[in-house]
C-alpha cells in the first residue's frame, strides 16, 4: 500500500505529465491574438539599473502600445508601433516624432508577443519545471535570433496551474539578466479598439531612451545652460499667477533638448528648444502658417492643447499650452 501511495504521489511529476503541461501551455500561448497587462520592467543600464511600471497592449504579430506609469518623471510617455512605424508621445510637450522602417524595434524584448514569434520560429527550445514563489512554474528558454553580447538568450516563466505568463527575461552572453518584465493582471485576448494603434488618435513626442533621469532636472536656468550645446531663449512674458515647474535637459540621439514648464490657474505652458536635426526620424511640422512680427511660425491645435513652433537659426523652438490662441501668440512674440 505504501509503495502504491508513493507511485501515485509521484505521478504528477512524471515526464508524461510535464509533456502534457507543456502542450497545454504551448497551445494557450500560440492561441494568443491580443493581450493587455501591467508590466514591471527592470533594465540593466550603463550607470544605474532602470525600473519602470508600464501598461502594455499587444496585437499579434507585432503591433503594440506601451504607456509609462512610473517613474513620475516619465509618466505618460507612450510608445506605439504599427508593424513598421513607431511614434513616441510625452503629454506635456505634445511633440511628434515618427520613426519609419524599423526592423526590428529596439524595445521588442519588453513584449511577450515577440517572444512567441521567436518560439515558433526556432527549433532550439527547451523547457523545465521549477518552484517559483511557492508555486510550480514552467520555464521556456530559447536563443535570441541574431543575438548580440547584450541579448543572447531569453526565457519565459509561466504558471503551471493558471497557464498565465509571469516573467520574461533577457540574458547577455555571460548569463546576466539585462531585461526583466514581470507581467501583472495579464489578460488573454481582450478586444482592443483600433485607436490603440492609430497615429491620428494619439499625441506623440520625443524619445527618452538612454537618458539619465537623476541628472536631467535643474533648479535654475544657469545650471541648465552648462549642459546645453546652444544658448537657450527665455520667456520674457509669463502670464500673471504662473510659476515655473520643470527645468530639464534631455539627451536623445546625441542631441540635447531643453524643456521649461510653467503652470497656474489650471493652465500649463511649456517651452521646448532643440537643435534642428532630422537624424533618426522626421520631426513632423504641420499647422497654420502665422507670423510673430517678422518671424514665420506654425500654429496647430489638438484637443485642448495649442502649439506654436518656429526656427531661430539652427534651433527649433516650440511653445505648447492650454492657453487661448491670442495669449499664446503674445507670449511667443516675447521670446528672445
Amino acid at each position: 500500500m505504501l509503495l502504491l501511495i508513493l507511485v501515485l504521489a509521484g505521478k504528477g511529476c512524471s515526464p508524461n505529465s510535464e509533456e502534457k503541461t507543456y502542450k497545454a501551455i504551448h497551445q494557450k500561448l500560440t492561441g494568443l491574438e491580443t493581450y493587455s497587462c501591467t508590466a514591471q520592467i527592470y533594465v540593466k543600464g550603463n550607470k544605474e539599473p532602470g525600473q519602470f511600471r508600464t501598461k502594455q497592449w499587444f496585437c499579434m504579430p507585432d503591433r503594440y502600445r506601451l504607456e509609462v506609469l512610473e517613474p513620475q518623471s516619465m509618466q505618460g510617455k507612450t510608445t506605439v508601433y504599427d508593424g513598421s512605424r513607431l511614434w513616441v508621445y510625452y503629454p506635456y510637450i505634445d511633440q511628434v516624432l515618427l520613426l519609419e522602417d524599423l526592423e526590428p524595434p529596439e524595445d521588442q524584448n519588453l513584449f511577450l508577443g515577440f517572444f512567441l514569434r521567436d518560439m515558433l520560429e526556432t527549433e532550439s527550445i527547451h523547457y523545465s519545471f521549477e518552484e517559483w514563489n511557492g508555486a510550480t512554474v514552467m520555464i521556456i528558454g530559447l536563443p535570441v535570433p541574431g543575438g548580440s553580447k547584450y541579448r543572447s538568450a531569453q526565457r519565459l516563466v509561466v504558471d503551471r496551474k493558471s497557464l498565465r505568463p509571469l516573467v520574461l527575461e533577457m540574458y547577455d552572453i555571460n548569463g546576466t539578466v539585462t531585461t526583466r518584465v514581470e507581467f501583472l493582471d495579464f489578460q488573454f485576448n481582450p478586444e482592443l479598439d483600433s485607436d490603440f494603434f492609430d497615429s491620428d488618435k494619439i499625441g506623440m513626442s520625443m524619445l527618452y531612451e538612454g537618458w539619465d533621469a537623476s541628472g536631467m532636472f535643474f533648479s535654475s536656468l544657469e545650471e541648465a545652460r552648462e549642459h546645453l550645446d546652444f544658448p537657450p531663449l527665455e520667456l520674457s512674458s509669463v502670464p500673471e499667477g504662473f510659476t515655473r515647474g520643470i527645468i530639464q535637459v534631455v539627451e536623445s540621439d546625441g542631441r540635447r533638448i531643453f524643456v521649461e514648464t510653467y503652470s497656474g490657474d489650471g493652465e500649463s505652458l511649456t517651452l521646448l528648444q532643440k537643435t534642428a536635426d532630422k537624424r533618426g526620424g522626421e520631426w513632423l511640422t504641420s499647422g497654420e502658417l502665422i507670423y510673430l512680427d517678422d518671424r514665420p511660425a506654425f500654429y496647430s491645435e489638438r484637443q485642448h492643447t495649442r502649439k506654436i513652433s518656429w526656427t531661430e537659426g539652427n534651433i527649433r523652438v516650440e511653445l505648447v499650452s492650454s492657453l487661448a490662441r491670442r495669449a499664446l501668440t503674445e507670449i511667443a512674440r516675447s521670446i528672445k
